[in-house]
């Protein structure tokens, strides 16, 4: 089926073959000259006039192509009718040079935005571009924006280009991108998802004390989360998705990228839900249902209202020619595909990649149940046989795995009851932690969760903390005190969601985010191979359409270089806090971490985040090694709000590698932050802790790149800076690629860089810069600075 335009915006197709005379009266523009960094936006032919106000989002390009390019504005007129816009495409920065004019009609279906086409572009060219709004006789101009066509596939160019990631509007500005306004020779910028955050007040990572805040429109079509003080919303119809891109899109810093530079974006998963998978939110963490079928499709939809993304040419395999299209079905979710290629000459083939649209659930679900068995000592010890794993050290791997009973056995009857009536009020706290409801049906739910969960294997070691923290909340005589610890030695041990770190109820904590490695990766593998033998995956991010692509798109090629852009990253993200660590070189830490400082249930590895790569432990190892460093694929990578390089280890048959520049955010808390955040709310459950393990967070970049120094890590993180914002520069020529991190302290002097303007102080930030300096030669990776 096709949607109606009345429903969806158009993306105008403009053929730039035929020199074309305006019919705009004193056309001339500025006298902004090419390879300047200031745009200057207010004609000086006085019959053109200053429209910004017309236009508040200003002008964007991008997915240029070696004849083709995006362009991209959006009308205000404070009218809900069609309004007719003339776009002017000149080879001259005053527009003396025209190649297209053209009055195109924006409706007020698609909020008045414009998305055209404009084809037969001549390659590696500057071209400049405006609209131009006509009313009561007089003509008012967008800014000028200023794009460039890729060099054809056969040109030995060298090419220079940024990326970007993760740019929350909510109390922060987008300083960083004066690091890319200060480069002015960008062939483009890469954008890898979270151009907007879904949330307006997340109460985790988001201040609205703040000037810089929004309050959505559309109340009714909100999603309302959160319960008591920590009440928020987060965009869930069509209106509060666009409103985002708006505001976002009125920051006079973006405004400037988008006007000089054209962009290739992808999303990640806040253009939706934060942690998302395919239509799937998670902000509840299990204690609700969260698939968002329309929701997801609203998101997408004002994506493709308001971001330069060619969405025909994804489905399209070869170039399209003039003629004017719509968002149809096939655009939209499940049918969703915005992968795609690039050539930028002979050196520099990129591919963008989609993590979000078909990947599966997160291994480890936010309400799983930390005591529930699912890999009991048979299954278990069957599985390592599978893999070829010799009996002693099954026995050995066995030994360190969670106690377990079966709670139905007759004896015990008594705890089976008591733990029912235990977690009925563990789970009606949970829940009124999460949803709003009344007591009556928090409590309804919680007797059945708990009645579902308390059956079966069940780990005693954990079942044992709960019962100890039940009965010091209650009096001596209440019958559960008579009740003793559950038996952890002389039983069978077997896997338990809590042997992998999950120890509360919904929590993406033990799921997401401090995951224990070693169990989760055993853990993983066991659902793999269970999914493989079905004829599916638990573990593919990418669908077999994509994977074919990719492997397809990077063995055919003929390029220099050949790039992935992933919205999130391909780097190992580990602390290794266990007794056989590598020694960090650091006697303070080394002697914190020996320490009973440090509480055992905290000498163990931890994935710091299994929503990106790493969550696919083995997926993860198949695609690096079968088709990213078979090929020599550089990936470059976003989301997690710090940056890291890593060297993959090489293919086994022709020995190249593969690398992993990962770039922070533009302006969204540091993973750094987030980890401390988290961190500490584990060592809240513990008790007293020692004040050593507060002082963790000083070496969370030294554990991180020390923990891949083990040698059954395939991958080696040899930079990491998780307290610094930034952006990323790639230089690319027939020899070497340079990667160049332009990154800032999350606090210089106690101030915090990305709550405070620095926008008319751009001397001030440029100042406080850093830069890390990488090259690339002969499949060799060196640190320059």
């Amino acid at each position: 089926m096709e949607f109606s335009r009345r429903k969806f915006i158009k993306t105008m197709v403009v053929s730039a073959s035929a020199i074309v005379t305006s019919n705009i009266v004193g056309c001339g523009g500025s006298g902004n000259k090419q390879g300047t960094s200031d745009i200057i936006v207010k004609p000086e032919n006085p019959s053109i006039l200053d429209g910004t106000m017309y236009f508040p989002q200003s002008v964007v390009s991008g997915d240029p192509k070696p004849n083709s390019v995006i362009l991209w504005t959006r009308i205000d007129n404070a009218s809900n009718e069609d309004t007719d816009v003339t776009l002017q495409v000149s080879q001259d920065e005053n527009f003396n040079q025209l190649v297209v004019e053209q009055t195109l009609t924006a409706s007020p279906s698609s909020d008045h935005c414009l998305k055209i086409r404009v084809t037969e572009l001549e390659e590696a060219k500057y071209y400049f571009y405006r609209f131009i709004y006509i009313i009561d006789g007089k003509k008012y101009s967008s800014n000028i924006g200023r794009t460039k066509t890729a060099p054809s596939i056969d040109n030995d160019a060298s090419v220079k280009f940024a990326y970007v990631s993760c740019q929350d509007y909510i109390g922060r500005y987008y300083n960083n991108y004066l690091s890319l306004l200060e480069q002015d020779d960008l062939d483009f910028v890469i954008h890898l998802g979270d151009y907007i955050y879904e949330t307006t007040g997340d109460p985790l990572f988001q201040s609205t004390d703040h000037e810089r805040k929004i309050e959505f429109i559309d109340q009714q079509g909100v999603l309302n989360l959160g319960v008591g003080e920590n009440k928020y919303q987060a965009a869930n119809s069509l209106d509060n998705y666009r409103q985002l891109y708006k505001t976002y899109r009125t920051d006079t810093l973006l405004q400037k990228i988008h006007e000089r530079f054209p962009m290739i974006a992808i999303w990640d998963d806040h253009e939706f839900s934060d942690d998302s998978w395919a239509d799937n939110a998670t902000n509840l963490d299990g204690a609700d249902i969260e698939q968002q079928t329309q929701r997801k499709r609203n998101s997408e939809i004002a994506y493709f209202d308001y971001m330069p993304i060619d969405h025909e040419q994804a489905h399209i395999s070869e170039d399209l020619s003039s003629g004017e299209l719509q968002i149809e079905e096939m655009h939209l979710f499940p049918n969703t595909k915005i992968y795609r290629d690039f050539h930028f000459g002979k050196h520099c083939h990129i591919a963008m990649t989609d993590f979000r649209t078909n990947r599966p659930d997160h291994i480890i679900p936010e309400d799983a149940f930390p005591g529930t068995v699912e890999l009991d000592q048979t299954t278990l010890s069957s599985f390592l046989e599978v893999t070829g794993m010799a009996s002693e050290k099954i026995n050995g791997v066995v030994s360190k795995m969670s106690p377990y009973i079966n709670i139905d056995d007759v004896m015990f009857i008594p705890y089976k009851s008591a733990f029912i009536e235990i977690f009925t009020g563990l789970y009606t706290q949970a829940l009124l932690a999460k949803i709003e409801m009344s007591q009556e049906n928090a409590l309804v739910q919680a007797q059945q969760r708990a009645i579902d969960v308390i059956k079966g294997t069940l780990a005693t070691s954990y079942l044992n903390q709960v019962l100890s923290g039940a009965k010091r909340n209650l009096p001596e005589e209440h019958p559960l005190q008579q009740l003793p610890a559950l038996p952890e030695q002389g039983v069978e041990q077997g896997l338990a969601f809590y042997t992998m770190g999950k120890t509360s109820l919904f929590n993406y904590l033990g799921s997401r985010y401090f995951v224990i490695k070693d169990t989760y990766d055993l853990y993983a593998g066991f659902k793999e191979y269970k999914s493989q033998l079905q004829g599916s995956s638990v573990q593919s991010a990418f669908d077999e359409t994509q994977t074919a692509w990719l492997a397809t798109t990077f063995s055919t090629s003929n390029s220099t270089w050949k790039l992935l852009g992933s919205s999130v990253s391909f780097s190992p993200l580990i602390f290794d806090l266990s007794k056989s660590r590598a020694n960090s070189g650091f006697e303070l830490l080394e002697a914190a971490l020996a320490s009973d400082a440090v509480p055992s249930s905290f000498k163990q590895r931890f994935y710091l985040e299994t929503d990106q790569w790493d969550g696919f432990p083995q997926f993860k190892a198949n695609l690096i090694e079968n088709v990213l460093s078979a090929n020599s694929v550089i990936t470059l990578g976003g989301d997690v709000h710090s940056s890291y390089v890593t060297e993959h280890k090489p293919n086994l048959i022709t020995g190249t590698k593969s690398f992993n520049f990962t770039t922070s955010s533009i302006s969204s808390a540091t993973f750094g932050t987030f980890l401390e955040q988290g961190m500490n709310q584990l060592i809240s459950q513990l008790g007293d802790v020692s004040p050593v393990v507060k002082e963790l967070p000083v070496f969370f970049d030294t554990l991180a790149t020390t923990a891949t120094q083990r040698n059954d890590i395939a991958d080696s993180l040899i930079f990491s800076k998780m307290w610094e914002h930034g952006v990323a520069i790639v230089e690319i020529n027939g020899e070497t690629m340079n990667v160049n991190f332009h990154n800032v302290n999350t606090k210089v002097k106690e101030i915090n860089t990305a709550q405070v303007s620095f926008y008319d102080n751009k001397s001030a930030y440029l100042d406080m810069v850093k830069v890390h300096k990488f090259t690339i030669k002969d499949n060799t990776l060196e640190r320059i600075s």
